[in-house]
């Protein structure tokens, strides 16, 4: 037997409110409101809007996000994404555009402590580089600076 992957939607004209756990692959393109937890991948599309406390293994945003999010694996933010709560991931992706409001810790805890805030700085090109707790800000940065001098050499 062929296994097949799950996939869910909520689509546009959809509203939603409750608690929500899913397995394999869920999209909300409407509204929702709870909680959300899961192992597998959450997506939240553009027109998507969600008030919830998001537990998830990967997820993906284009839409709006009001609430905390810790992703065991990763979070993508994409161009039109918004988020507006803290985020615990130990991998993090913001495009150009995003609107984020909120601290975020990038280490392997399930369950980060949501009043600690990470060391952060300021690159050349003005984008924010978060530290992995663990990780020395300045070798980080000198070993950034003799790769961008290798680079425009």
């Amino acid at each position: 037997m062929k296994k097949t992957n799950d996939i869910a939607l909520l689509g546009e004209k959809t509203a939603f409110e409750g608690k929500l756990s899913f397995n394999g692959t869920l999209r909300i393109d409407g509204r929702f409101k709870g909680d959300i937890s899961s192992d597998g991948t959450l997506v939240i599309g553009e027109q998507g809007i969600v008030e919830a406390n998001i537990n998830s293994g990967i997820v993906v945003i284009s839409g709006e996000v009001h609430g905390n999010i810790n992703a065991g694996f990763s979070i993508e933010i994409l161009a039109k994404g918004k988020v507006y709560g803290n985020i615990f991931t130990p991998s993090l992706i913001i495009h150009e555009g995003v609107i984020f409001e909120g601290s975020c810790r990038m280490d392997n805890t399930n369950n980060a402590p949501s009043n600690e805030l990470p060391e952060q700085t300021q690159d050349k090109k003005g984008l924010i580089k978060f530290f992995p707790s663990g990780k020395n800000k300045e070798e980080i940065e000198k070993n950034t600076e003799a790769e961008e001098q290798v680079r425009y050499s």
